[in-house]
């Protein structure tokens, strides 16, 4: 996520501050201690404040501390499927994934009409190097409870890069579908999209935001591709109905947010107990250590988070026990919720008390994330839409758009469909489904 790099900034000035090292008394871990033992919180238990200990007994209660939420996750996923995956996972240069994904972006964007199903040197490429990893992915990572290597006794510092590798994959797929459609085998592109959007499906499923933005945009680049294979002149209602399948499985596995909510917040505190611990200072390069050393501000920013520590983790967790709760509603009616806890955050600027963790770290950008997870939702279910009534079933009564709380506006036109993406986030051209009924030939989908 990329306010963890913001995290190890404070926390490594915070150290120099409050105390850092092993053989400090106020860390009980031990020089040995490896992120994830941080999961224990076993500072943060001994804090002597009743918001916060009585907020940690009631998460123990329903099982909502890391470690248990982690337990959870182990619970919930298939061990067996571990060193079936391993192979796509273990290894794997950060530094290379993030190349491949900067890389490849551009066949995806949106601002280059035409680009969704244009086959380029760079695309045949790019498919090369992951074809041979499509083709067992296939069989493999598609497969229910699959157990990722998430770790979230090691908090926000778990690394994302599977997310990254699942992406790839997804992006060579969606090259192979340009592929096939331009050699005009239509029915093996529509698959293809098919097994990029199961991916999204998959990290749907997986409590954390690195895999559920990884999902969102998957979706958002399938459904370019699928732009692109709409205006095919060889697409057959049946491959129209097939796509309809797609989302509609998409949508019918979709998850609420509240698990991935509740993981959010044991991050959280995972986090707020290694600032407690003052033990991450081997984190950063002594290049960037000295840096951040000599500029002060930082040294003044510690000295107030040392200063407002529990107020802080007090407000964060009231913040967040707001936040989970109001995960059961639809984001158009919890909107006004994260607008309080913003509201609330202004006025403790001026407080002298202000929770410098929560509002500049932990609760930044929380309340962008709900929104951009909410118009992913709300766009495929505009796609679903569409679909079905271009498939001569149209939704009654209309569904509601997730983001802005208003009907999904779809005309039925007699020749085609047009579905509007109005109210949401983003300049999203109108999308047009040609009504296929006539042109249903012999459909082997």
């Amino acid at each position: 996520m990329p306010r963890v790099p913001f995290f190890l900034l404070a926390v490594l000035v915070l150290a120099t501050v409050v105390g850092c090292g092993g053989g400090s008394p106020r860390d009980p871990y031990g020089s040995d201690a490896t992120p994830a033992d941080y999961a224990e919180l076993r500072l943060t238990k001994t804090v002597n404040d009743e918001r916060i200990k009585g907020e940690l007994e009631r998460l123990e209660a329903t099982g909502q501390l890391p470690l248990q939420l982690d337990q959870s996750y182990l619970d919930k996923t298939d061990e067996t499927t571990v060193p079936l995956i391993a192979r796509f996972f273990e290894g794997t240069d950060p530094s290379y994934i993030e190349d491949q994904l900067a890389n490849s972006g551009h066949l995806w964007d949106p601002n280059s009409p035409g680009r969704d199903l244009l086959i380029t040197a760079q695309g045949e490429e790019f498919l090369k190097k992951w074809d041979v990893q499509r083709a067992a992915a296939r069989n493999t990572l598609t497969q229910p409870s699959i157990r990722y290597p998430v770790d979230i006794k090691k908090g926000f510092l778990d690394d994302p890069t599977w997310t990254g590798v699942v992406q790839c994959l997804a992006r060579a797929e969606l090259v192979e579908a340009a592929r096939q459609a331009n050699d005009g085998h239509l029915s093996e592109a529509i698959t293809a999209v098919a097994y990029a959007i199961a991916y999204g499906d998959q990290l749907n499923q997986v409590p954390i935001l690195a895999a559920r933005n990884t999902a969102k945009q998957i979706r958002a680049e399938a459904f370019l591709t699928m732009r692109g294979l709409l205006r095919h002149p060889q697409l057959e209602q049946g491959q129209l109905r097939t796509l309809e399948s797609v989302l509609d499985q998409s949508l019918r596995a979709w998850p609420d947010d509240t698990l991935l909510w509740q993981v959010d917040r044991a991050s959280g505190l995972h986090f707020l107990e290694m600032i407690r611990a003052g033990n991450l200072n081997s984190l950063l390069t002594r290049e960037e250590y000295d840096a951040m050393r000599s500029s002060g501000e930082l040294t003044m920013l510690a000295s107030r988070i040392a200063r407002n520590l529990t107020t802080d983790q007090a407000f964060y967790l009231d913040a967040m026990k707001t936040v989970v709760e109001s995960t059961k509603l639809p984001y158009f009616e919890r909107a006004e919720t994260l607008y309080s806890i913003s509201d609330a955050l202004n006025q403790a600027q001026n407080s002298g008390i202000y929770p410098v963790i929560s509002g500049d770290f932990l609760l930044d950008i929380m309340h962008a994330e709900h929104a951009e997870l909410a118009a992913d939702k709300a766009r495929t279910t505009i796609w679903l839409t569409a679909l079905q009534t271009a498939n001569g079933h149209p939704p009654k009564p209309s569904p509601i758009n997730e983001f802005s709380g208003k009907p999904i506006q779809v005309d039925d036109e007699p020749q085609k469909v047009v579905a509007r993406f109005s109210g949401m986030p983003g300049d999203i051209p109108e999308l047009v489904i040609p009504k296929l009924g006539k042109r249903d030939v012999t459909n082997t989908d």
